[in-house]
């Protein structure tokens, strides 16, 4: 991002996505996290996203 937009911008929070592999069955299971409830509806729609992976 250019200077600009960074001094528009404020974090709000984090949203991280791990990616785990089951041994037995090599079926995907994702882990989301989020540091604040602020930014919890981002991870829902992140969640819903990859339900459909």
């Amino acid at each position: 991002m250019n200077n600009l937009v960074q001094q528009d911008l404020k974090k709000c929070g984090t949203v991280t996505v791990s990616v785990y592999r089951k041994r037995l069955s090599n079926d995907i299971v994702f882990d989301i996290k989020t540091d604040n409830d602020i930014v919890l509806p981002v991870s829902y729609v992140i969640e819903d996203m990859l339900k459909l992976y």
